[in-house]
Order: structure tokens, then sequence, then C-alpha cells
């Protein structure tokens, strides 16, 4: 019979380990494993929406990397056309079927590889005429050194100067603004935006805002005087001999020539005009 006292045998050690911890329901790996299992599956699905948002989130940041390299290039690789009548109108279609007509000594320019894409914007100046062709995604915009005019739908004329930008709306509607201030222009309606940003709206003070287009001039009981300016500027002539009473015209004028023009003035009004050579 073994004593008290004896060692044990490494059997007899772990059986004596076993009878010690043992409890019944203790130490089940079956119920461990259901513990452990939901963690386990509820970090997969962490690491994989992780994995998700990191993978939208460098998609992000490349998709604006490529944009910022496109806007760059198209910054820096421009295709200008330039457009310039000389000593007669010259009328040209835009790629979108603008139809443009430039008054003698204007240009216009656009940049051909960026038009029509976001925005269809053109520079003036000088003086044009304008039918655009409507289009509601890509805004039309005239560009001068004090105003930007957007298209609405319509033809109109804009004359481009230095410190100064006059618009005129034959039908339709546009929108005239500078830094400052903005208004919308509708048919008949005249506005001048000056260099420190302020507009002056009116309505239009001759019939004949479109004669060097048209080539047609109306007179309605019109002073002598104002018919006379307006031929001077359109035909970039001198006239005399205009007397000192106040006489009014009251006429049409179709494709005419200036003389054709001041011959029937002087006989309709028993006037001497003349045109200085």
């Amino acid at each position: 019979m073994k004593n008290q006292h004896d060692p044990l045998t490494p059997e007899e050690e772990s059986l004596r380990f076993v009878s010690r911890f043992y409890r019944e329901n203790k130490n089940n790996t079956s119920e461990a494993w259901k513990k452990i299992l939901p963690h386990l599956r509820r970090d997969r699905k962490t690491s994989r929406r992780m994995w998700i948002y990191r993978t939208v989130a460098a998609a992000a940041v490349f998709a604006g990397i490529l944009i910022g390299m496109t806007y760059y290039w198209n910054r820096l690789h421009t295709d200008w056309v330039v457009v310039t009548a000389d000593a007669k109108p010259r009328e040209l279609f835009l790629p979108d079927q603008s139809n443009i007509t430039l008054s003698p000594g204007s240009s216009l320019r656009y940049d051909r590889l960026c038009f029509g894409k976001d925005e269809r914007r053109v520079e003036l100046s000088g003086k044009a005429y304008f039918a655009v062709h409507h289009e509601a995604d890509h805004p039309f915009r005239v560009a001068t050194p004090t105003v930007t005019i957007q298209v609405l739908g319509t033809q109109f004329q804009v004359e481009a100067a230095t410190d100064s930008t006059t618009a005129f709306v034959a039908s339709g509607k546009v929108r005239f603004s500078t830094g400052k201030s903005y208004c919308d222009l509708t048919a008949d309606m005249r506005a001048v935006g000056q260099k420190d940003g302020n507009i002056r709206v009116t309505k239009a003070a001759s019939r004949n805002e479109l004669a060097w287009k048209t080539h047609r001039l109306t007179y309605r009981h019109t002073p002598l005087r104002q018919v006379v300016d307006e031929l001077e500027k359109l035909y970039g002539c001198s006239i005399t001999g205009i007397p000192e009473e106040e006489l009014f015209l009251t006429s049409d004028f179709n494709e005419m020539q200036l003389t054709d023009i001041i011959h029937i003035i002087n006989q309709t009004l028993d006037t001497h005009l003349s045109v200085e050579p």
C-alpha cells in the first residue's frame, strides 16, 4: 500500500488537478465558442466596413486629384480663336450655331477647347450683335473689361469700350452684371455699366440701335439734329448745312446709300445738307 508521503506519479498528479478544478458545466469548450463567435463575426464586419470606407475615401481623393489636374491642364492648354472685323461688318457662327455680327473695328475671341463644356464664354472688344442658340445646360456669357452679360435666351447688342459697356436687348432677356451690381434687361431696354461698377438702365433712346447691322433706319417725328448725329456715327462722316431752326423728320430708309438719304432729307425738309469728303 502506498504511503501518503510517497511522491505521486505524473498520472496521479493529472487526476488530482482535474478533480480539484473540474466543475460540471464549467470550462465547456462548446459553450465558450458560442460566446466568442459573435465577437469574431462582428470584428470581421467591422474590418470589411473599414475596408470599404478606406476604398471609397481613396477613390474620392483620386477623383479630386484627377479633377484638379484636368482643371490646371485646361488652364495651361488653351486654343484661342480670335475673329476681327476690319472695314466692314463680319458675320460668324460659333460652334453652338449662335450667330454673331461684328461691327467694323471690333474683335471677339473664345477658347475652342473649353467652349460649350461647362459654359459658352466669349470676350468682346468693340460692338457686336448676338443671336444666341439656347442651351439651358450651357449658359452663354459675354465678357468685356467692365461687365459680364449672361444670356437667358435672346437677341441683343453689346458695345464694349475700355471704361464702360453698353447693352441693348432686341428680344428676350439678359442679365447684365458688374462686380458691384446686376440687372435683368428685356426687349428694348438699354444699360450702361461703368468701370466703377454702377449700372444705368434706360429705354432705348433710338429706334435705330441696330441700324449698322440691319441697314434700316426709321424716324418718326425725329429732330433733324438727332437724325444727323445718327447718320454721322453710322457712316463715319461729317454732315454740314444743318439749319438753326428745329425741324423733324418722318421717314424709313432701307438698304440705302448715305448720298441717297441726304438727298431725300433735303427734298422733304427743304434743307441743304451735304456730306464732307
